[in-house]
């Protein structure tokens, strides 16, 4: 199929090369980056609006809020994988110096391929995610008028997994009667923008002074997809028997749909000239509507706790929609080593057409919930400046891009010796990242506030055993 390895390409390039100056779904605020998005409670003013718009509701010292790409564009940004550090590929596929001081290929005993398998037992994932804000606006007009934001964001994020059996195929090549079950591999891959407006209200009058604060709030997202790629259906396996042939069986299904703006030419049509016209509005390839919901409460100086639900929708992409699908089985016999791979690309390849009817993708739907502890408040103010502790829990519904079943559990800090100059540290267990340590701080100049965050502070500090690097920084107006 060569149009879906063009694709996966073309995603995975983007991923990079965007990745660049912008960045990931959950949250583009650095502040949310560096506490390890610990943010379900402690997201304020225009940032809320994407993981509790409650919070625009929080009194804050400034009733307005807004950010565009100038002077400093807000972005996240995360790349990386499950398996391969710097090190394990310097190890595994840099080659080696031999005796006359030239490079050649590594080759493994089986100790060494045992020691590669066992990178593959914690995960086989490869994502790339990052986000940006185009511009956003939040206005808090006091208890009883409540508080609205407005927001567009550009989200692109692509995750792959590869089946355990294909490393197993790879380092030990195809073992007579043994079937290899490459059913777990995954792809997923888009290109979406997001129109948000969110409303929030304070309710604490009603709770006759038992609670210093309750809000609640919802946003509702218009979403218009420019590109998706991926694979809806696949059940793939490989035998090969004791006269050396080959038995592939193959149930799969890969869906596309491409903005028409950007002049995709599928190989299967070959009547139709499609022509690249891609601008700042490019005609969507699919629309939907996703919509949060949130509430946040303190009933004191001390905690305060939220909870949301976000990203509940679905996109329907119905332009430039098409379906690759491979359904049979196949046996290949006298097959050389030279035409085995050309063998069994050609057993893989399906048919390609359009779908007329489109097809949904769900939006990256999850659950959080946070908790926030003021440190400084419990000491009665006897703390050199604030400090705030922050524990959340998000659950994912999903494995869309951006998002995961496997669920998440965050702890951060946020201590600021000065007003000025926040300092952020947090850690992530759990999801697709197992582990992250995240570190950053803030520059607040009165109307102007600046963040930077490192969200896998290991790719700073040791490099080379690292797996991930994430970036963030975000800027905004305030007043």
């Amino acid at each position: 199929m060569k149009i879906i390895k063009t694709v996966i390409f073309f995603f995975l390039i983007q991923g990079f090369l965007f990745a660049q100056s912008v960045g990931s779904y959950f949250a583009t605020d650095a502040r949310t980056a560096a506490l390890a998005k610990s943010h379900t409670v402690s997201s304020r003013g225009i940032y809320s609006m994407w993981v509790n718009p409650a919070n625009l509701s929080f009194p804050e010292e400034y009733a307005v809020e807004f950010a565009t790409v100038f002077p400093l564009p807000s972005f996240n940004f995360s790349v990386g994988n499950d398996f391969l550090s710097l090190n394990d590929y310097k190890y595994f596929f840099t080659g080696e110096t031999n005796q006359f001081g030239d490079i050649v290929g590594k080759y493994l005993n089986s100790k060494e391929k045992e020691k590669f398998k066992a990178l593959f037992e914690n995960g086989t994932g490869i994502a790339s995610n990052f986000s940006t804000v185009l511009f956003a606006l939040s206005v808090n007009a006091g208890q009883d008028l409540g508080a609205i934001g407005f927001s567009v964001n550009e989200v692109v994020g692509v995750h792959a997994s590869l089946p355990l059996d294909l490393i197993d195929l790879g380092l030990y090549g195809n073992t007579i009667n043994k079937k290899y079950d490459l059913s777990g591999a995954d792809f997923r891959a888009w290109y979406l923008r997001e129109y948000s407006f969110s409303y929030s209200h304070d309710f604490t009058k009603y709770f006759n002074g038992f609670m210093k604060f309750f809000s609640a709030g919802f946003s509702v997202k218009l979403v218009h997809g420019f590109a998706y790629a991926g694979l809806s259906r696949d059940f793939t396996s490989i035998t090969t028997y004791e006269d050396h042939s080959i038995e592939v069986n193959s149930d799969n299904v890969f869906n596309m749909a491409f903005s028409p703006s950007f002049g995709l030419q599928y190989n299967f049509d070959s009547l139709s000239t499609k022509e690249s016209n891609i601008g700042f509005f490019n005609t969507p390839a699919g629309k939907g509507l996703g919509f949060d919901f949130g509430i946040s409460f303190s009933p004191d100086d001390v905690w305060s706790f939220g909870l949301s639900v976000t990203d509940i929708g679905k996109i329907k992409w119905d332009r430039e929609t098409a379906e690759f699908k491979a359904n049979g089985s196949y046996v290949l016999s006298d097959i050389t080593q030279e035409n085995l791979g050309d063998s069994l690309a050609n057993a893989f390849q399906g048919e390609g057409k359009y779908i007329y009817d489109g097809f949904y993708t769900d939006l990256p739907t999850a659950l959080h919930f946070g908790i926030e502890f003021r440190l400084d408040k419990f000491l009665n103010n006897n703390f050199p400046g604030q400090m705030l502790i922050l524990a959340d829990y998000h659950q994912g519904f999903n494995n869309q891009p951006g998002n995961s079943v496997k669920p998440v559990g965050t702890l951060g800090f946020e201590w600021a010796p000065v007003a000025w100059f926040p300092i952020r540290s947090g850690v992530l267990f759990g999801g697709r990242d197992f582990f992250k340590w995240s570190f950053g701080f803030g520059l607040n100049a009165g109307i102007y506030e600046f963040n930077f965050a490192v969200s896998d502070f290991q790719s700073i500090v040791a490099p080379e055993t690292a797996k991930r690097l994430s970036v963030a920084m975000s800027s905004r107006w305030r007043f």
